[in-house]
């Protein structure tokens, strides 16, 4: 009766393991991946730190100041970031 019992489960459960095997299989992609946004890096120079704005708009692309340094010569340098 036990043998019985383990044969029949044993074959319930690869009757239902076999079953899922196409919910396993993976399908191979041929599409390629491209990325949604790109980050940009701009560099402006100005004679003062009140001449770097906060934001910026260049070809249409918003540029967001995130550092700006004075130069030796006395000028300053803002660097700017924006996605495409």
């Amino acid at each position: 009766m036990k043998f019985k019992k383990v044969i029949a489960s044993s074959a319930l459960s690869l009757t239902l393991l076999v079953s899922a095997t196409p919910a396993f299989a993976v399908k191979p992609s041929q599409e390629s991946i491209t990325p949604q946004a790109v980050l940009q890096d701009l560099y402006q120079g100005a004679s003062s730190r009140e001449d770097l704005k906060n934001v910026m708009e260049v070809l249409g692309i918003k540029f967001y100041l995130k550092d700006a340094w004075e130069n030796e010569d006395g000028s300053w340098t803002g660097f700017y970031q924006g996605w495409t």
